[in-house]
This record gives structure tokens, C-alpha cells and sequence, in this order.
């Protein structure tokens, strides 16, 4: 990318997520208002988070919040734009030429291959902040996520390892560093399985140099819980949902179905979490206990909230995004195009490589605009193996030549244009955008134009 266009694109998104957050503060709620404060203060320095958090506390009542953010998102905003002005004319291919939000938005696996090529690139408090990263990577597919970095500020674990970090002297990070360096040709050549002990040596090595434990199954403990903890040891308590949601009656069939539903519904570090360990101990889905999965599933459902298997689609219409918040649907219909694509390429950047995936798997997959928006046909083609394919091409990023970032940019701008169209405009756009995924990633025609035009997977 042209070193004017990389920063001037940034530096827009910058001034326009200000102006989205700052009109939408007397609608956003108490977790929202919290995260949005740790998302931006992780791209401070020690001594920025003191001066610009001041007596700021996780604790406040939303008014408190309210009266808070204002402030803070607008200092926050003109440092980040600094960050940017001082990077003008570099290509952004070194660690040291990254802005901290590059940094926050990038994958662990692609900044340790930039620290082997320039060990000396991060500053102190960065290189803090990377190795606390670094200690929430447990597996090759969290290693190789683009939203890690960013997801890493909702969970406890990576705020003491990283408050840890920063009250070490230098030579003891240094010497991290180091370590984490001797592994970086299996980190970046190995197979998932070598990549994997790599890990686990580096976040032992962390753990025993800071004196902290923290099992592997509690890293992703305790979700955007009120911070600081009573105890900094402290395991989160996980909220079930009350016992009358959880499926009691549920016929095995319907078992399996929902469970197929939720799991389309999870990120790729929740679906490490809950579906890989049953894996791991049932071949399949038909061998586990109805109990035990009635038992998940109440879980699960408390897990994922109000998400829809529709939110791919409704994001365009009515702003529930996909991996960051929702926004309130009365604010979506104010906000005008450029505001709204801000929002929607932020929600990209925040998306997984499997929720990516399935976002332009199903748009393609609909075959007719109403099938977008039709939770039934959305729930049967998760039964598809041509879906459960095209997901899988996706994210391998081999027909798209690793350009499955782009692609999602154009088709978001797309499905937004879309949206804007008279009804009877609509359907001829949404083929041509499914045309336009199909030769990205060499879809045959007849699976882009079925002769079955039900749509039915």
C-alpha cells in the first residue's frame, strides 16, 4: 500500500470512530462504555494510561461512564493521530514503522516474524504488552488470528500477565525476548503441532519468570468482568443461565441442530474452548450424552447471548455486527453511509478467519436476497457439505491468493450499497456481488447459478 493512502485510510477511521463513539455515548451500555475504554487504553503506555485514566474505575455506575468517555475519547483520539503523523512516509512493513493500533490488529504469528527480522524494533512498554499477548496465544489457529490482539483485552489473564510484565526490569523482558527469538523458525515454519509446544514453552516461561500460574482452560476465564478483581488470583466465576434455559425437552435431533447452530455462531477461541475438548473425546456429534449436551447447550446459549445466525446480513440493515458490539438499531438509521462502513470495516477487522469465512459463505450461499434474512434456510444450509466447503476454502485463503481481507472490504461496501437500493433493484445487485465472491475464490457456475432456484442447500 502507498505510504500516504495506508496513513491517510487510517487516519479517517481514526476522526470517524471519534464521531461514531461521541454521538452514541447517552445510548451505549455499561459493558460497551468498558470495553471501548480497554480497547484504546491498551494502545497507551504505562505512563498515558496514568495520565489520561487518571481515578477512572471499571466499578463507576453508567452515569459515571457517560460523563467520563467524552473526555477520554477525544484525548485518546489525538494521540492516536499523532502515532499516526509520526509514522507518515514509512512503508509499514517494520515493527518500528507500525502504529499502535497496527499493532493491536495484527497476528501474533506476523509479528514475530517481523520481531526475527528486527528484534530491536518494539519499544519497552510494546514489548511488554506483545509478550502478554503472546502468553494468550495457546494454539496455532489463535496464534495465526488477526482479532486475538484486540479480543485479548476483554479477559483478566492478559491483564495481569501484561501488569506483571510492566513491573519487570528490563533486562528480565530482554531476556523473554530472546527466548521467544530462539523459536522463531518453528513459530513460523512448524506445523500446528511443533507450533504449539513453541507456544507452550514461551507462556511457561512467562508464567515461571513473573511467578504466575494461570491453568490453560482459565486464559479465556471471566469475560469484560469488572476489573480489578478482589483478588488478583482470582478464577472469574463463569454465569450460567438459569435453569430453565437450558433445554430440557429438546429431542435428540433438535440437540444436534442447535448445537450445529451455536457453534456457527462462536469465534474460533470460543469454539477452542468449548467444541474442541469434545472432539477431542467423542467421534462425533451423535456420541455424545443428550445430558451432557442438553447440559452444554444451556451453557452455550448463555454464552452467546442475542446473536442470530441472520447477523451477517442484519449488520448491514440494522447494525448487529457480527464480533463487535451491536449497535442501537434507532442510531444505525441516522447514521449516514461513511459513518456506517466505518463501523461495518471495523467489525471486519474484529472478525475471525472462520467468522469471515462464513460471512461471505452464506452471502453467496444466498441465492435470493429473502434467503439472507430466512433463519430456516440459514440453519439447513449449515448441513450442507458445499457450504461447509466453501467456509473451508475461505479460510485456507488459497484461491483468493490470501486476499480474503479485501475481499470482505469490497463486499462490505457492497452489501451496504445494497441495502440503500429500492427493493426491486436489490436482487440483480446481490447476484452481481455473488458473482463477485465466486471468481475470487473459482466457484464453479453451476454452483453459482444453481438450476434449483429454492436455494435450498
Amino acid at each position: 500500500m502507498d505510504p500516504l493512502s495506508r496513513i491517510e485510510s487510517q487516519r479517517r477511521f481514526i476522526q470517524e470512530r471519534a464521531q461514531a463513539l461521541l454521538a452514541r455515548v447517552d445510548v451505549i451500555d455499561e459493558e460497551e462504555l468498558r470495553w471501548t475504554v480497554r480497547m484504546c487504553a491498551d494502545c497507551l503506555s504505562p505512563d498515558e494510561r496514568v495520565a489520561h485514566l487518571g481515578g477512572y474505575s471499571e466499578h463507576w455506575d453508567l452515569d459515571r461512564f457517560r460523563q467520563f468517555l467524552p473526555a477520554f475519547i477525544q484525548q485518546y483520539t489525538d494521540i492516536a493521530l499523532k502515532d499516526l503523523t509520526t509514522k507518515e512516509g514509512t512503508q509499514g512493513i517494520r515493527l518500528a514503522e507500525l502504529t499502535e493500533e497496527e499493532l493491536q490488529n495484527m497476528s501474533l504469528a506476523e509479528k514475530c516474524y517481523l520481531l526475527a527480522a528486527d528484534p530491536g524494533g518494539l519499544r519497552p512498554h510494546q514489548l511488554r504488552r506483545e509478550l502478554a499477548r503472546l502468553f494468550m496465544g495457546k494454539s496455532f489457529d489463535l496464534f495465526h488470528d488477526t482479532g486475538l490482539s484486540e479480543a485479548a483485552v476483554e479477559f483478566p489473564a492478559y491483564h495481569r500477565i501484561r501488569e506483571a510484565l510492566e513491573a519487570q526490569p528490563q533486562a528480565t523482558v530482554e531476556a523473554l525476548k530472546q527466548m521467544v527469538l530462539e523459536r522463531s523458525g518453528r513459530l513460523s515454519e512448524g506445523t500446528p503441532d511443533v507450533v504449539e509446544a513453541a507456544l507452550a514453552e514461551i507462556r511457561e516461561a512467562i508464567g515461571r519468570t513473573l511467578g504466575l500460574s494461570i491453568p490453560l482452560d482459565q486464559l479465556f476465564a471471566g469475560q469484560m468482568v469488572r476489573l480489578p478483581l478482589e483478588r488478583p488470583d482470582e478464577v472469574p466465576a463463569v454465569v450460567s443461565p438459569a435453569s430453565q434455559d437450558a433445554p430440557t425437552d429438546m429431542p435428540a435431533e433438535d440437540l444436534a441442530t442447535a448445537f450445529l447452530v451455536l457453534t456457527d455462531l462462536m469465534s474460533l477461541r470460543e469454539w477452542e474452548e468449548y467444541v474442541l475438548p469434545l472432539q477431542r473425546q467423542y467421534r462425533s456429534i451423535t456420541e455424545i450424552p443428550p445430558e451432557a449436551l442438553r447440559d452444554l447447550l444451556g451453557r452455550l446459549s448463555g454464552r452467546m447471548g442475542d446473536r442470530r445466525i441472520t447477523d451477517f446480513a442484519e449488520r448491514y440493515r440494522s447494525g448487529r455486527m457480527v464480533a463487535e458490539h451491536k449497535v442501537d438499531q434507532e442510531l444505525w438509521d441516522l447514521l449516514p453511509f461513511g459513518e456506517r462502513l466505518a463501523v461495518l470495516e471495523r467489525d471486519n477487522r474484529t472478525m475471525d478467519m472462520a467468522q469471515t469465512a462464513r460471512h461471505l459463505a452464506k452471502i453467496f450461499f444466498g441465492f435470493q436476497y429473502d434467503m439472507l434474512y430466512d433463519a430456516g434456510f440459514q440453519v439447513d444450509l449449515l448441513r450442507s457439505p458445499r457450504y461447509q466447503r466453501v467456509v473451508n476454502r475461505l479460510i485456507s485463503g488459497e484461491e483468493t491468493g490470501g486476499g480474503t481481507d479485501e475481499l470482505t472490504q469490497t463486499v462490505t461496501r457492497m452489501m451496504l450499497e445494497l441495502e440503500a437500493l429500492p427493493a426491486n433493484a436489490r436482487p440483480a445487485r446481490l447476484q452481481g456481488i455473488r458473482a463477485l465472491i465466486a471468481t475470487a475464490v473459482g466457484l464453479p457456475d453451476d454452483l453459482t447459478y444453481p438450476a434449483a432456484k429454492e436455494g435450498r442447500a
